[in-house]
Parts: structure tokens; sequence; C-alpha cells
């Protein structure tokens, strides 16, 4: 199968479908765990955690040619210019996590950006600043949405800012975690700590581990919910074509007694299979139309495009308050993962869910038209 979906494009000339569509010339972008460097001998194996398999990856091809697409798959790494050299396409179907950098999910989108490739999902920008935990808290803050607050550690023995310093002296927990990860990665049963000196000596471990800055925030004592969508915003604003998938809570009542009470690296990874949502989530209405308010308003304040997932805690000290803990532009969409069950609950299937993000991208580039024409263009530099 690895064979078959990376081979060339069968044709080079656009083909026409049903209903006045075009067939589309498609590349999916993926990122193995196979492929990744070698980690140093101080980097825990977890930070792969979020790069793909090609399972998953068979299954983003089937979706999209259950469209009557034509379609390859490619690695999204250095070669991907020369590959789309050699085989032009209309767009690319991106799911690449990137494997090193601060920017990391947003280099194979640089890379089309300026090959003039469009792809699916967030931009350039949007990816780079919402892989940053603390740069999109600073964003929502300043958009007046709710997020815990937090303060971010490049040394352990950074001065602690008022309301991080304020939290301790009243005894309130802190949680910490890798400023740029995901799927739990880095969250651990020692990530929520009361007093200074474990949360300085917490800080200067992930500073070891993981190599990037260390998010500090306040801890909400709650239930943990997610809030999915497909679609995009109206050029003025309006919400347009999106689509909200319904809420979902982590079930924690499935996990042994003593089990930590947020979602960490064990139970996403390790108790996987033990993972079980309550989707719909049992919230009260008022409560799930400010969840459904505040994922579409963080949408828009961080720029995504076709797709997004909202991560929150409902305050359990605060009428069940939603606080945003964070967006992530570039969702996990295997069978498996939150938005996919999400969809699921609503009655979509997965490739219902993965050919929705990808037309959603299609209708945005005006790719529907028949007259439209490749995107990308290469030009060979006639200097050594």
């Amino acid at each position: 199968m690895t064979a078959e979906i990376t081979d060339s494009l069968s044709s080079q000339t656009p083909l026409l479908t049903g209903a006045g569509g075009r067939r589309l010339r498609v590349a999916v972008l993926y990122n193995l765990k196979e492929n990744a460097p070698r980690l140093n001998g101080s980097t825990p194996p977890e930070v792969l955690a979020e790069l793909d398999s090609m399972p998953n990856v068979q299954e983003y091809v089937a979706a999209i040619r259950a469209l009557g697409h034509d379609v390859v798959a490619w690695e999204g790494n250095a070669e991907l210019p020369q590959r789309l050299a050699e085989h032009p396409v209309d767009i690319c179907f991106n799911t690449c996590e990137g494997f090193r950098g601060d920017s990391r999910e947003a280099q194979v989108p640089a890379l089309l950006e300026m090959l003039g490739v469009p792809y699916t999902a967030g931009k350039v920008l949007a990816l780079a600043v919402t892989l940053d935990k603390a740069m999109t808290k600073r964003v929502l803050a300043y958009h007046g949405l709710p997020t815990p607050a937090f303060q971010e550690f490049f040394t352990p023995d950074a001065p602690l800012e008022p309301a991080i310093h304020a939290r301790l002296e009243q005894g309130q927990p802190l949680f910490i975690k890798p400023n740029r990860e995901g799927t739990g990665i880095g969250i651990h049963e020692d990530s929520l700590v009361r007093d200074e000196m474990r949360l300085r000596a917490k800080v200067a471990q992930m500073l070891a581990l993981y190599h990037e800055s260390v998010l500090v925030e306040e801890y909400i004592e709650g239930r943990d919910v997610t809030c999915g969508l497909v679609g995009n915003l109206r050029p003025d604003g309006s919400t347009g074509d999106l689509h909200l998938f319904p809420i979902s809570e982590v079930d924690y009542a499935v996990y042994p007694p003593g089990t930590e009470r947020f979602y960490s690296y064990k139970l996403k990874v390790d108790l996987a299979d033990a993972y079980h949502a309550l989707c719909p989530a049992p919230i009260p209405e008022p409560i799930a139309e400010e969840v459904r308010r505040l994922t579409i308003e963080t949408f828009r304040v961080c720029g995504c495009l076709d797709v997004a997932r909202v991560d929150f805690r409902l305050d359990l000290r605060n009428n069940l308050q939603p606080m945003i803990l964070e967006i992530n532009a570039l969702p996990g969409l295997t069978s498996v993962s939150d938005l996919t069950i999400c969809a699921e609950a609503e009655g979509w299937t997965h490739h219902q869910m993965l050919q929705a993000v990808f037309n959603a991208a299609v209708k945005r580039y005006g790719l529907q038209s028949e007259t439209h024409t490749s995107h990308f263009t290469f030009h060979a530099s006639s200097q050594a």
C-alpha cells in the first residue's frame, strides 16, 4: 500500500468529475514516527507521540480518493519542493507536525506558501502562534478571552510574576508543562505543584528534557471538555460555513482510583485503550453555548482555517466557567482522535470528517472551478 500511495500522479491533465466539479491532483503530506531524526540521549521518546503512522496516512488517502480525486502521499521533508516540481498538485492535505524547531508545525506550510501551493488547515502564522501555548494565551488575553493565569519560564530561577507568586502564597496549585508540545507530552503526575521549591525543580527538569520554554499556569479544578469544528468564517467575520461538533468531555470515572484527574501523557497514550469520552458532554446548555461561543472566538482571533479543536477546563469553583487551555490549529485527524470522536457522536464517519476538512480548503481556494489551473510552477535556477 505504501508504494501505491506514493506513486506518481496518474495524470497531469485536469479531469472533470460529476456535478461540475474538477478532479484535483492532491498530495497528502505527513510526518511518520519512523522517519523522525534520532533523539539525543536526554530527550524522552514520548516527544514522537504526535507523529503519524502509515495506516493513518492510508485512511487520509482513501477518504480523499473517495471524492474522485487523484491522490499521492509524501513525507513533508526537505525533498518536498523537488517532489512538487516533478509532480505538480492542485492542493495538499497537510498533517505535518514537523520534527524540530520552535515553529515546526509551520515549516511545511511555509514551504508551500513560498511555492504558491494551496493546502488545508491553518497558515504559517496561525500554526506558529498556536503551537506556542504561552503566545496563544497572550493573544487570548489581549482579546479578553478567559484563560488561566500563567508564566513562561526560560530558566528555572526566573523571578515569579505577580499572578503566579500570589497563587503560591495562597496555597493554590499550579500546573507545569512544556510550552510547545501536544498529546500530553511532558504532563505527568508530578506536573501539579503547590510550592516554589517543587515548581523550580520541575521547571529545571523540563527545560533539560524538552529543550524548550516551560509553561506554568494556574490549575483549574474542573472538568476537561473539548469542542471541534470544520469550515471557515466569512470575510465579514460571520460564522459562515463553520460547523461545530458536539462538545466532548473526558470521562475520568473509567480510570483506577488515585489516577490523576488531568489529561496526562499516561492517560492519552499509555492508557489510550481505556479512554472514554462523554459526547455530547453532560453539561448545562448555557455552559455548552458559552463553550461554543468561545470556540468560535478562539478560532477567529488565532486566524485558524478549515479545522480546529479548542480545549477547556470548566472551573468547578466558578460555576463551570469555561477557561481556554489551548487551540489545536492542526488537530489530530486519526480514527481515534478527539475530533473524530466528536464527529462520530453526530453521526459522521471518519472519512466524512476528513472530507469536510478537505472540502473546506477547496472552497476557500476556489478550486471547485473547472477553469482553475495548478498554483505551482517550478523554475530551476540557471546558477550553480
